[in-house]
């Protein structure tokens, strides 16, 4: 058994603990989180898994995926608005849904990577400067879903 195999928590107890992290933060209200990632990953698996999470966790949940890179007007009106009233979760996931545009409707975030060549002592320094980050910078939360069963979570900080 490979080390990282003893430290990395299986997909549900990753998915248990985003879920956990996630309704510590945002308890109340309606609350909205984005799935999203490199072209090779598989956003909406990502999302299935964690709506299915909080919905363990007692949170009503409800998943919604997002064909196409609608405009953030078209989105807030279809998406955003008829989930306002409610005291739920909203799921989503699709394309470049933390672009500048779209990152003020999110509470939590999700990027998602899908690398064969990661390294255990990998890390993610940004060549792209930009007062607002790179859409992988402004997630909550990176996973590489390489291994769908052992997603691992990749930490970007500065530190």
């Amino acid at each position: 058994m490979a080390d990282t195999e003893k430290t990395q928590p299986s997909g549900a107890e990753l998915y248990r603990g985003l879920a956990t992290e996630f309704l510590h933060h945002y308890r109340r209200g309606p609350r909205y989180i984005a799935v999203t990632g490199v072209p090779a990953s598989n956003p909406a698996r990502v999302a299935d898994l964690l709506a299915s999470a909080l919905n363990d966790a007692g949170q009503p949940t409800e998943r919604k995926s997002v064909a196409g890179v609608p405009t953030a007007d078209e989105f807030r009106e279809t998406t955003v608005a008829p989930f306002r009233s409610r005291d739920d979760v909203l799921v989503v996931d699709g394309p470049d849904l933390l672009s500048k545009e779209f990152r003020g409707f999110w509470n939590f975030s999700i990027w998602l990577e899908h690398d064969p060549g990661r390294t255990p002592d990998w890390s993610f320094v940004a060549i792209e400067q930009d007062q607002l980050g790179t859409p992988r910078e402004s997630a909550s939360v990176m996973l590489d879903d390489l291994d769908p069963d052992r997603p691992q979570r990749l930490w970007a900080d500065y530190c």
